[in-house]
């Protein structure tokens, strides 16, 4: 196995830091008793970084790419943040819909980042039910994903190439 460069271990490091206040304000938007009902695993969100990092290397290598656009942060990062689940619900908690659901949620919201400001409130919420369905409960392909969200980029700039 490959010796991790200090290079990455910051991009790590700062990845983690993005992700986790992503966690926060996803989490705010919701009422205080949902709020308490979750907590986020630092470990599982460390794993889906550094699964993150070791997927866009293979991709990178594999396509010969210096850098992965946007689209690819986006995609790559839902899938491995709805691989390790790192939202977990506390013990005693009553399961609600919302609550088995939260990971695809952060996932989507935390990839979305990456597509810019505000790209998580233009999609329709029958676009985004879809989406938390795919994740919830499909094996997402990050490169399948990195297409659909260029496309789904375009369709909302209305710019469809």
């Amino acid at each position: 196995m490959e010796e991790i460069t200090q290079e990455r271990l910051l991009k790590e490091k700062n990845r983690f830091d993005t992700l986790l206040e992503a966690y926060n304000q996803l989490i705010h938007s919701y009422p205080e008793e949902f709020q308490t009902s979750i907590y986020i695993n630092k470990s599982f969100l460390a794993c889906a970084v550094r699964s993150y990092f070791d997927d866009i290397e293979r991709f990178k290598q594999y396509s010969k790419s210096v850098f992965a656009d946007n689209h690819k942060q986006a995609a790559y990062t839902i899938k491995w943040i709805t691989r390790f689940r790192p939202i977990q619900i506390s013990q005693d908690v009553p399961t609600t819909y919302e609550l088995l659901v939260i990971n695809s949620l952060y996932a989507i919201f935390a990839g979305f980042i990456f597509l810019g400001e505000g790209f998580f409130s233009k999609i329709s919420p029958k676009l985004l039910d879809n989406l938390v369905y795919t994740t919830q409960y499909r094996n997402v392909s990050g490169k399948q994903l990195a297409t659909s969200l260029y496309v789904l980029e375009c369709a909302i700039k209305n710019e469809i190439p």
